[in-house]
């Protein structure tokens, strides 16, 4: 019976130093916002471990998604060799601003030893802080808006638009006029055959725009007899040659011939017009 009492005896002292010794190493904490806190809002509770050479014992943190106390539940974990940072949010609120203590917790270092989170205070209130109820509270009056001057943004539209109907004068004058000039032959062909392509064209229409361009190329009028003389003297149209041969045949066959017979057709017209194009720009 005696060794049992000494057996009792030295285990009450072995606990009671072991928690004398966790209570010595006390670790030091922060907390990024101490006042002011409401319903939802979120409470982060650094450790430093900055003083520990082997850093902590991950399997000692406590439980996560849990609530600690009556106001406090335990989001998630941060953890390194440096710190640990406990995520709390407020998950209830008193009817007054109250002063509250985080959760105190025992942790074990990676070389055995056991360190103590203390507490921190920090104060949390309700989301309206009236001392003697909502009755006593005051409505604020109406305030009224700050009227923004227009003026400015009516000018700069003014000027933007003008800028805008200058630019499409520009622009029209330069495809309609201007560039015309500039224009060779063939890519005026091309352009005013595009141009009918939005009204009803007919065969004469397409090409007599088309002889107008080799008559322009050549600065004589080209006839049937006298495509040999256009081909040596432009010889970026040899590739040509058959399809020149052809609009000419038909296209005489139609404005001359006793009985006139049906004229080139549009569409080849157009064609030729686009391959002629392609050959005098690399001319």
């Amino acid at each position: 019976m005696r060794n049992s009492y000494i057996t009792l005896l030295i285990l009450f002292l072995s606990s009671t130093f072991s928690s004398l010794a966790m209570a010595e190493n006390e670790l030091t904490v922060s907390v990024d916002k101490a006042w002011g806190l409401l319903l939802g809002d979120e409470v982060n509770i650094r450790v430093d471990l900055s003083s520990q050479q082997q850093g902590i014992d991950k399997t000692s943190l406590p439980a996560l998604n849990k609530r600690y106390g009556a106001w406090l539940y335990l989001r998630s974990i941060d953890s390194d060799m440096d710190k640990v940072i406990f995520h709390y949010q407020v998950v209830n609120v008193p009817t007054k601003n109250t002063e509250i203590d985080t959760p105190t917790f025992n942790v074990k270092m990676a070389d055995e030893s056991w360190g103590v989170v203390p507490s921190l205070p920090i104060t949390i209130g309700p989301s309206l802080a009236a001392a003697e109820g909502i009755s006593n509270l005051v409505e604020k009056a109406d305030v009224k808006p700050t009227m923004v001057s227009l003026t400015e943004d009516k000018q700069q539209l003014k000027i933007s638009s003008i800028i805008a109907v200058i630019a499409l004068l520009v622009l029209a004058f330069w495809h309609f006029g201007w560039k015309t000039k500039n224009r060779q032959p063939f890519a005026q062909a091309v352009h005013d055959l595009s141009r009918l392509s939005f009204h009803t064209v007919t065969p004469d229409q397409a090409a007599r725009i088309l002889h107008q361009a080799f008559n322009s190329t050549t600065g004589t009028t080209v006839v049937y007899g006298e495509i040999d003389n256009l081909i040596n003297n432009h010889s970026w149209l040899a590739p040509l040659k058959n399809d020149i041969e052809l609009f000419y045949t038909q296209s005489e066959s139609h404005f001359f011939a006793r009985k006139s017979e049906q004229g080139p057709d549009i569409d080849a017209v157009r064609k030729l017009a686009k391959a002629c194009r392609s050959k005098e720009m690399l001319a």
